[in-house]
C-alpha cells in the first residue's frame, strides 16, 4: 500500500515506459462504450421525447459491468478456438469483445426509440449487448494490465490506463455531442438520422481498440492453466447462459407481479416503489444462482471445475485477509464511487435541462475536461506512487462527493422567474416552474373545449421588459378527420442561427386510424416541389425535419401537410403553416418557452388535461466550465487511486475473476440506484439531488478511514508472522 518510487525523477520517468501507452490506447477503448450507454444515449432518448424516468432506468443495461465477475472465470479458463492459438488467451478475447462492442453499437444506431415500442426494445437489446461486450473488454484489460508488470508500475499503468479511459469518455461523449449537433439535431428539433451516423461513427472508433489488440503482445505470466476436456468447457458454458437465460425470464415475468401488487396496494411513493423493483431484482438474481447451483449438483457441469472456476477465487481473497477485513474492503470497493456515478449517470440531461446547447456542453468537455481528466490521472498516479494509497483514496472521497455542490451553484446562476401565465378562452392560470424551467398545468376539459388554442407568457420576476408570449393551437374532436401544423420554431419565425441547421416541423392528427394510413410515409410535408416524409406517434403528433436552408430559400415560406392514405385514396387532408424570416435575428433573447401539444380534446369527457412546457433560460456558462473542469480534475485523481488500489488487493493467480468481482461491486451499488435518478430528480430537483449525493460520501470517508486502519493491522500481523 506505500510507494515503490525512491524519488520525483523515478516517478516521473516510469510515465514513459512502452508499457504505460499500450494501456492508454487498450483504456481508450474501453472508455468509449460506457457514455453511449449513459449519457449520450440519454441525450438521444431524452430528445424523441422518451420520458426522463424510462431514460435513466436505460442505465440498468450497463448492469453486465456490475455482474461481470459472473463470467470472468470463463474468459480466465477458456480458450477460445483457433484464436488462443494465433493470439493467445487474452488477446483472443479482447478481439471477440471489440468486435460485440461495434456490432452491439450498430444496432442501437438502427433503432429510432421515437417509432414506438419495438423500436425501443431494439435499442434496449443493443444496450444490453453492448454493455455485456463492454464489460468482457474491461475483464480481458484489466487482467492484461495486472499481468504486463511488476507491482511497481501498476500505479503508472493505473493512471495512463485512466487517463485513455477519460480521453475514451470524451469522445463517445463530447465527441458524439459535437457530431450529433453538427447534422443538426436537439431538443425540441429530433433528427433520428443525426443520432444514427454519430453512434456508426462510434462504432468506426473501436477500430483503435482491434488494431491496439492486433499489435500487443500477449503477457507472460507465471501462472498455471487447467486443462480440462473440450466438452467439459462447453457444459460450463452452456449452465452460464442457462442461468442467465434464467434471470432475464424471470426478471421479465417477476414484473407483472410486481405491477398487480404496486396497483392493488396504490403504491406511487418512489421509495416503495424502488423497493419493489429492488426485490424483483433480488428475486430474479436468487432463482438464476438456484437454477446454476442445481445444475452444478445434478453434473451438468464438472463440479471440480465449478469450484476451481468460482468458488476458488473468492475463497482465496477471505483467505489472504480474513473474514472481517475481507467483508468492509468489499463494503468500501462497493460504496466508493457511488456519489460519482449516481450524479454521472444524469449529467448531460442536467446540462441539456439548462439550456445549454450540445455545443457548448462538447466544447466545454473536449477542451477543459479532456484536460483536466489527464491532469488528474496523472497526478492521481503520481501521488499513488508516493504516498499511501489510502492517503490518496480519503482526499479521492473527499473530492468525488464535495464536487456534487458546485452543480447546486449551477443551477442558482440562472435568474428567479415569475409565475407562468396561462390563458386558456377567458379563464387565467398560474404555475410555478420547478428549478430548471418545467412547468405542468391541469386544465378541466370544458375549459378547452371552448376555444382551440393557449396563450402562455412569463418573465423574469420584476422584469416586465423581458415578458414573452407564445400561443400553440390544439384540436378538438369532431365527427370528421382534422390534421393541423403547429407553429415552426414556435411562433412561426425563424432566425438565421435555427437555419443552419435542419428544423422540426410538428403537427397533429385526430380522427384518424393508424391501420388507415400508409406505415411508412403516414404524413408528407411539402415545400414548394420538394417532399419530406414524417413520423407519427402514438398520440397523434407527427413531426418530420426539413433542412434550414430549403426553408431560407423557398420563395412561398409555406408548408404543407399531407395525410398519406393507405388506399391511396383521392380524398385529401391537409394543412398549410407560414413562415417568416426574422431579420433581426441578431438581437439575442435571453427567455423563451416551449409548449408541449396538448391532447386532442373530446368534449364529451370530464376530468382535466395537461398543459406542459419549459421555460428556457439562460445560466452561467462560467459555472459550467467550472464545474466540468472541477469534476474532470476530482474524477481523475479518484479515479487512478482507486484503481491502483483495487490492483493492489489483486492475486495473480486469479487475475481477472478477483478484479472482475471488485470493479463489479464498485458499479453495482451506484448504478442501480442510478437507474432512479430520473425519477429522483422529478420528485425532490436537481438541487436536493446533488445535495443528497454530496452528503452520501461521508459515510465513505468513515469507511476509509476504517479500511486504513484494519489494513495497517493486518500488515503488521503478517510481518509478525513471518517473522516468527
Amino acid at each position: 500500500m506505500t510507494t515503490q518510487a525512491t524519488g520525483w525523477a523515478s516517478a516521473f520517468k516510469a510515465f514513459w515506459d512502452r508499457r504505460a501507452l499500450i494501456m492508454l490506447f487498450l483504456g481508450f477503448s474501453a472508455g468509449i462504450p460506457i457514455l453511449l450507454i449513459f449519457s449520450s444515449l440519454s441525450l438521444w432518448l431524452g430528445e424523441a421525447g422518451i420520458d426522463k424516468s424510462a431514460v435513466t432506468f436505460f442505465s440498468w443495461a450497463a448492469l453486465g459491468y456490475s455482474f461481470k465477475f459472473v463470467w470472468a472465470p470463463l474468459i480466465d479458463e477458456l480458450p477460445v478456438p483457433l484464436l488462443t492459438k494465433s493470439l493467445g488467451r487474452r488477446r483472443a478475447w479482447l478481439l471477440i469483445a471489440q468486435s460485440l462492442i461495434i456490432c452491439a453499437i450498430c444496432i442501437m444506431a438502427f433503432s429510432d426509440p421515437a417509432l414506438g415500442q419495438s423500436y425501443l426494445i431494439q435499442m434496449a437489446v443493443g444496450a444490453v449487448l453492448l454493455g455485456f461486450s463492454a464489460a468482457t473488454q474491461d475483464i480481458v484489460i484489466d487482467a492484461y494490465r495486472i499481468e504486463l508488470a511488476e507491482s511497481e508500475m501498476q500505479t503508472v499503468l493505473a493512471s495512463t490506463y485512466n487517463a485513455g479511459y477519460r480521453i475514451g469518455m470524451i469522445v463517445a461523449g463530447a465527441g458524439a455531442l459535437f457530431l450529433a449537433a453538427y447534422l443538426g439535431t436537439a431538443k425540441g428539433n429530433y433528427i433520428y438520422e443525426a443520432w444514427k451516423y454519430t453512434y456508426l461513427t462510434m462504432a468506426a472508433v473501436m477500430v483503435v481498440g482491434i488494431i491496439t489488440t492486433l499489435c500487443i503482445r500477449e503477457p507472460q505470466v507465471n501462472r498455471v492453466y487447467k486443462h480440462y476436456k473440450t466438452t467439459d468447457y462447453y457444459r460450463l458454458v452452456f449452465v452460464f447462459f442457462i442461468a442467465v437465460a434464467t434471470f432475464v425470464v424471470s426478471y421479465i415475468y417477476s414484473g407483472n407481479v410486481t405491477d398487480a401488487i404496486a396497483k392493488a396496494a396504490n403504491i406511487k411513493d418512489t421509495a416503495a416503489l424502488f423497493g419493489l423493483e429492488a426485490l424483483r431484482f433480488l428475486t430474479a438474481t436468487a432463482t438464476a444462482l438456484l437454477v446454476g447451483l442445481g445444475l452444478v449438483k445434478i453434473g451438468v457441469v464438472n463440479q471440480q471445475m465449478a469450484k476451481e472456476t468460482w468458488v476458488a477465487p473468492v475463497l482465496e481473497f477471505f483467505k489472504r485477509y480474513g473474514i472481517k477485513l475481507a467483508l468492509v474492503l468489499l463494503l468500501l470497493i462497493g460504496f466508493f464511487r457511488i456519489s460519482d456515478i449516481i450524479a454521472g449517470v444524469i449529467s448531460n440531461v442536467f446540462y441539456q435541462d439548462l439550456n445549454f446547447s450540445k455545443e457548448q456542453i462538447a466544447e466545454a468537455v473536449k477542451i477543459y475536461g479532456v484536460i483536466f481528466s489527464l491532469v488528474g490521472g496523472f497526478l492521481g498516479g503520481l501521488l499513488a506512487q508516493r504516498m499511501n494509497i489510502m492517503k490518496l483514496m480519503f482526499v479521492g472521497a473527499v473530492l468525488a462527493s464535495s464536487t456534487n455542490l458546485i452543480f447546486i451553484g449551477l443551477v442558482k446562476s440562472g435568474k428567479p422567474l415569475a409565475p407562468v401565465e396561462v390563458q386558456v378562452g377567458n379563464k387565467h392560470y398560474q404555475v410555478q416552474t420547478d428549478d430548471v424551467g418545467y412547468w405542468k398545468l391541469q386544465v378541466p376539459n370544458d375549459v378547452l373545449a371552448k376555444t382551440n388554442s393557449v396563450q402562455v407568457s412569463t418573465q423574469y420576476q420584476n422584469q416586465s421588459d423581458t415578458n414573452v408570449t407564445l400561443a400553440i393551437p390544439y384540436l378538438v374532436n369532431a365527427q370528421h378527420a382534422q390534421i393541423q401544423l403547429l407553429p415552426i420554431s414556435g411562433d412561426d419565425q425563424l432566425t438565421e442561427k435555427e437555419l443552419k441547421q435542419s428544423l422540426v416541423v410538428k403537427g397533429q392528427l385526430a380522427g384518424l386510424k393508424n391501420e388507415d394510413l400508409n406505415q411508412d410515409k403516414p404524413v408528407i410535408l411539402k415545400l414548394d416541389n420538394q417532399e419530406f416524409a414524417a413520423k407519427l406517434d402514438d398520440k397523434g403528433i407527427f413531426t418530420g425535419a426539413v433542412d434550414g436552408k430549403l426553408l431560407q430559400a423557398s420563395p412561398t415560406k409555406t408548408i404543407k401537410a399531407f395525410v398519406n392514405f393507405k388506399n391511396n385514396s383521392a380524398s385529401q387532408l391537409f394543412a398549410t403553416r407560414s413562415y417568416r424570416i426574422n431579420t433581426a435575428s441578431h438581437v439575442e433573447t435571453t427567455l423563451d418557452v416551449d409548449i408541449q401539444p396538448i391532447a386532442v380534446v373530446d368534449p364529451s369527457q370530464s376530468g382535466t388535461i395537461e398543459i406542459s412546457g419549459k421555460v428556457i433560460k439562460g445560466y452561467s456558462s462560467l459555472w459550467l466550465y467550472f464545474a466540468i473542469i472541477v469534476d474532470n480534475l476530482a474524477s481523475g485523481l479518484a479515479g487512478a487511486a482507486f484503481i491502483a488500489f483495487l490492483s493492489s488487493l489483486t492475486s495473480v493467480s486469479f487475475t481477472a475473476v478477483q478484479y472482475a468481482i471488485f470493479s463489479s461491486l464498485m458499479t453495482l451499488t451506484p448504478k442501480l440506484l442510478g437507474g432512479y435518478s430520473g425519477t429522483i430528480v422529478s420528485n425532490i430537483g436537481y438541487p436536493n439531488f446533488f445535495l443528497m449525493t454530496t452528503l452520501i460520501g461521508i459515510p465513505i470517508l468513515i469507511l476509509v478511514v476504517w479500511v486504513a486502519k484494519l489494513l495497517r493491522d493486518h500488515e503488521n500481523q503478517t510481518i509478525q508472522q513471518t517473522g516468527e
